[in-house]
């Protein structure tokens, strides 16, 4: 019976051992927030030609201060950022004539992220 006795005091309970392993999220950590993002672009005639208009969100999402980039094939365009909260979060508006030289139409398909 001593032998019984001492193989069941040798058992760990399991409950023990499992709360020693830190949980899958506390490993993962915290994620920086993206840099750049693919939204949609609205060409505006009213918004002046080297400006975009960014939503609020987006710009404390991304970083945009001052400056946002957008991109299209490795082609890139900076412009002056001015940020509002009545534009649709996942678009930018910009002027016409700032899209013809990337070659892009109304509600295509951009990177943007923040200008340095």
């Amino acid at each position: 019976m001593s032998e019984e006795e001492s193989k069941e005091e040798k058992k760990v309970d399991i409950k023990t051992l499992v709360n020693i392993i830190p949980p899958a999220s506390a490993l993962k950590g915290n994620k920086s927030p993206p840099k750049e993002k693919r939204i949609k672009i609205r060409k505006r005639t009213d918004v002046d030609q080297g400006f975009g208009i960014v939503s609020s969100k987006l710009a404390k999402e991304l970083g945009i201060t001052d400056n946002l980039e957008i991109s299209v094939k490795g082609k890139r365009l900076k412009l002056k950022a001015i940020i509002q909260e009545g534009v649709p979060e996942l678009e930018v508006w910009a002027n016409p004539q700032d899209l013809v030289t990337l070659g892009i139409e109304d509600n295509s398909t951009i990177t943007v992220r923040a200008s340095k």
